[in-house]
């Protein structure tokens, strides 16, 4: 039976092969040389299925920190992999929607689906899991044997009960085919030249083998398994299978009750935006809160006792993450300002730089350097120096964004990273700082002291490029070294060559008694 049912799979017309923008995709994802144009060029194709593209980078879902307002962006955004991945899911969806039959029910069949790609993508994310829009591909299909079984024979499925669980479907396949949806499905899509990685996970998608719980395909299976009861539990409005759940939670991924908990709040909390995505209605909200509530209540009574066995291994295992959060945060910072040190400084300005050029968005680069320092510690000593420095320190985090990177680039010298700022957004932020510096007053021994400060800026954007990152900070270093020329206590562009002082609109330095 399964021989014959392969051969009508292979040669029916009724079950349609992938549109071809989604065989284009497919060949994409197996090229190593792929890049961001050759995928958009393909993506784009496709008007509907750009704009989908483009409504899930911008989308909460993957929430991130830069709007995407152009496929190109967006593809940077969500990262290659996962782009083509996305696009290639919609691209299967939006064909095999419009197929109908008779003895399957497929708005339940769409909306399990949909629904289970979501509450798996869920546990991919809380698991750590590496290609979690391969699982989240993978949760998307796991049943598309069922839609090729009813195309090919349409009587199949119509023995079956009216009101039938997952389980029985499966049991119904195995005795009539000798095998079920998953490993029909997993062999379909070995036929579709899918990635093995989401064949293996939708072969393994009732729940992986216990030898295989442990690898990225076992976790990836599980993930899909898992989601996907969770989401027939939401479906049925049932929670005679919760317990079942929690047990297959601990053996298929070590979740305990909390992290259930957790998960399917984020599924239910996550069905309104699901539905925007691909334009349908899949359950009511006031249904599945309903059904969530019961849940959380039925979870936290069955993890009271675990909780009271557990609640010091956990304090102490809290206590030494916290403590290798903290050291390897102090291993980023300057120890005497808290601002990050060069190390940190020069990672975040690789990353940023690469950011900015794929991305299509300005990186602006502050240098600043202080005027006069070594006579303050001539004049005053060490201890002075520092106190000027940590003040210095904290009026520069004080006109910078949470996002921007403000570091100690060594001595008496700071570096600020804006991206996203175009020069006349960061000039701003310069013109603020030197006004702060102007009218900061340091009680040194038997004098006030106000140090200024000399400012370099460089910005990368489309009528100022840059070769690399070192060509970069190296215009904000001259452009500080220009500034210092011009007289001091003011900002220059490297760019413009302006130079931006007292005079040129802002209030001049306070009177003092002493100045550096």
């Amino acid at each position: 039976m399964l021989e014959k049912l392969q051969s009508l799979l292979k040669t029916s017309i009724n079950f349609p092969s992938p549109p071809a923008i989604a065989q284009q995709i497919i060949a994409l994802a197996e090229d190593p040389d792929s890049d961001i144009v050759r995928i958009a060029a393909t993506i784009s194709k496709d008007p509907g299925l750009t704009a989908k593209v483009l409504r899930v980078a911008n989308s909460p879902l993957y929430s991130k920190r830069r709007r995407s307002s152009n496929l190109r962006q967006a593809l940077v955004v969500l990262g290659l992999n996962a782009a083509t991945t996305l696009a290639l899911g919609f691209s299967l969806v939006g064909k095999f929607r419009s197929v109908k039959g008779k003895g399957i029910d497929y708005t339940r069949f769409w909306r399990k689906s949909i629904l289970s790609a979501s509450a798996a993508r869920a546990f991919a994310e809380q698991q750590g899991v590496g290609d979690v829009e391969g699982v989240y591909l993978g949760a998307l299909l796991q049943d598309i044997g069922m839609l090729a079984t009813d195309r090919v024979l349409p009587d199949f499925y119509a023995s079956l009960p009216r009101k039938h669980t997952h389980a029985e479907i499966c049991a119904y396949e195995r005795e009539r085919i000798g095998i079920d949806h998953a490993g029909l499905g997993a062999w379909l899509l070995e036929q579709w030249r899918l990635p093995e990685s989401v064949c293996r996970s939708v072969d393994w998608s009732h729940g992986p083998p216990a030898d295989a719980r442990h690898t990225p395909d076992g976790i990836a299976a599980g993930c899909i398994a898992l989601g996907g009861e969770c989401v027939e539990m939401l479906l049925e409005q049932s929670l005679d299978s919760l317990e079942t759940i929690a047990q297959h939670a601990e053996a298929w991924l070590g979740i305990d009750g909390d992290r259930l908990t957790v998960a399917i709040e984020r599924i239910v909390h996550e069905i309104p935006e699901t539905e925007r995505l691909y334009e349908t209605a899949l359950l009511p909200a006031e249904l599945a809160v309903a059904v969530l509530d019961q849940a959380r209540e039925i979870l936290l009574i069955r993890n009271l006792q675990a909780i009271e066995q557990v609640t010091t291994l956990r304090a102490a295992t809290e206590d030494l993450e916290a403590r290798a959060i903290a050291l390897e945060d102090l291993h980023r910072r300057d120890p005497l300002t808290g601002l990050y040190n060069r190390g940190h400084l020069d990672r975040v300005l690789a990353e940023e730089f690469a950011a900015s050029q794929h991305g299509g968005w300005p990186l602006s680069v502050v240098f600043i350097d202080l005027d006069r320092f070594k006579q303050v510690n001539d004049s005053y000593g060490h201890p002075a120096g520092d106190e000027v420095l940590i003040g210095t320190a904290q009026r520069i985090r004080s006109v910078a964004r949470a996002t921007d990177c403000v570091a100690r680039y060594g001595g008496e010298e700071f570096v600020v990273v804006l991206p996203g700022l175009h020069a006349s957004d960061a000039e701003a932020v310069c013109r603020r700082l030197l006004v702060r510096l102007r009218n900061t007053r340091y009680e040194l021994r038997d004098a006030t002291v106000t140090v200024t400060a000399s400012i370099g800026l460089a910005t990368l954007d489309d009528q100022h490029p840059f070769d690399d990152v070192a060509s970069l900070v190296d215009a904000a270093d001259r452009a500080v070294y220009a500034a210092k020329k011009a007289g001091r206590d003011r900002i220059v562009n490297f760019a413009a060559r302006t130079t931006v002082s007292a005079a040129a609109g802002e209030p001049g330095p306070v009177a003092r008694q002493a100045s550096v």
